[in-house]
């Protein structure tokens, strides 16, 4: 007979927690590639999960218990999860021997906190979910608005064989998007230290990123804050505009773009001056034919190709070409490092303080900018 005390063991509590950072894995590699229909389960389960995630911020409590026994049977198949108390765990053949509340409150919610999803501090926080009942259809405690798709989740896995890991996979899918469409609200740093403020972007450019895919696209917003201060204050661009960003997915031969940021005259349209950024991809030969072909047929007065990669600087042989590019085109071709050259031109500006400001609303805006490089961009902002 089952201790009524009895909670889960170390080794249980890592099973359950590898079984929801599997389901995370799986899940955003969906998200990222907006692909919701991957998930082998039936309509009505999909649309009882879809309803316990849409709900699960008035409703935590319960959302966080879903996520606890789910998470349970992923990780141990063999128990039944509709018992979650040890008292009631003799009534079947299939069970836990642990109680799924200990489990709630020191593995799942603070997992739950930590990917910024809804959570509750246990999913058994309340009467309602105490109850030393299992939980049937018939279950008969006041769960309120989501009474409906709670009580279904545990007959589909249970009694309809549905699969646990594949709903707790799709309800992890769902609390990505709904995390993904809040808005947080994101710091502003005032400081004018040209040091500091090239080394927050040096740490937010290069954080492991999950969501590695946006990455590439905030050394161009940083860039393109910097160029929208910088217009304003230098000469040289009197006359001129800054074109605004395409998206980031769309490619250049589509867009007829010459480059990730361009400055154009305001009056003709035409492309003055284009920045092409690379992230954390070397100078190569490939990369100078490129940009020479995106110019041949332009009156471009400079083409700038900065990368954030160490292998910054051209070679004899690009030299060369970049040479070569100049003469045939009467373009200034210049090749460069990233970071070098935000320096330089934050020091060109009376006040580089203006810079964060403009780069904050890009990234509250850009969309290919996702919740992660947000809060860590909070993150770095605070600590500094």
């Amino acid at each position: 007979m089952a201790k009524k005390n009895q909670e889960a063991g170390q080794d249980v509590q890592e099973k359950i927690a590898d079984a929801l950072n599997v389901a995370l894995a799986r899940a955003e590699v969906n998200f990222l590639i907006a692909k919701i229909d991957d998930y082998n389960l039936s309509d009505d389960f999909l649309a009882a999960l879809k309803e316990l995630s849409e709900k699960s911020q008035k409703a935590a409590t319960g959302f966080t218990n879903i996520i606890t026994c789910l998470a349970i049977k992923a990780a141990m198949p063999d128990v039944d999860m509709r018992y979650h108390q040890t008292q009631i765990q003799t009534q079947t053949d299939r069970p836990a021997g642990f109680n799924f509340r200990g489990v709630s409150e020191r593995t799942v919610a603070p997992w739950l906190t930590d990917h910024t999803f809804e959570s509750a501090k246990s999913g058994w926080q309340t009467r309602t979910f105490e109850r030393p009942k299992p939980y049937m259809l018939s279950y008969d405690e006041n769960i309120a608005d989501i009474k409906t798709p709670f009580l279904a989740t545990f007959n589909e896995v249970e009694v309809l064989e549905q699969s646990a890991v594949e709903a707790l996979a799709y309800l992890i899918h769902q609390q990505l998007i709904l995390r993904e469409s809040k808005k947080i609200v994101l710091s502003i740093p005032k400081t004018k230290d040209i040091q500091l403020i090239v080394k927050v972007f040096r740490e937010h450019f290069f954080h492991s990123y999950k969501a590695s895919k946006g990455a590439s696209r905030l050394p161009v917003l940083a860039l393109y804050a910097v160029y929208s201060v910088l217009m304003e204050q230098l000469n040289r661009y009197e006359g001129m505009e800054l074109k605004p960003l395409e998206q980031h997915s769309a490619a250049d031969s589509q867009t007829g773009a010459i480059g990730d940021i361009e400055v154009i005259n305001s009056t003709t349209k035409e492309v003055y001056e284009a920045i092409e950024v690379k992230h954390d991809i070397a100078l190569s030969e490939r990369i100078i034919q490129d940009a020479a072909a995106k110019i041949m047929d332009k009156s471009v007065d400079r083409y700038y190709i900065l990368t954030t990669h160490s292998m910054c600087e051209p070679d004899d042989v690009l030299y060369k070409k970049i040479a070569n590019v100049k003469a045939l085109y009467n373009c200034q071709l210049i090749a460069n490092g990233m970071m070098p050259s935000l320096k330089y031109y934050l020091r060109l500006l009376s006040d580089p303080s203006l810079v964060f400001p403009r780069y904050v609303k890009l990234l509250a805006s850009d969309k290919a900018i996702k919740h992660e490089h947000r809060e860590v961009w909070n993150k770095l902002a605070i600590e500094g």
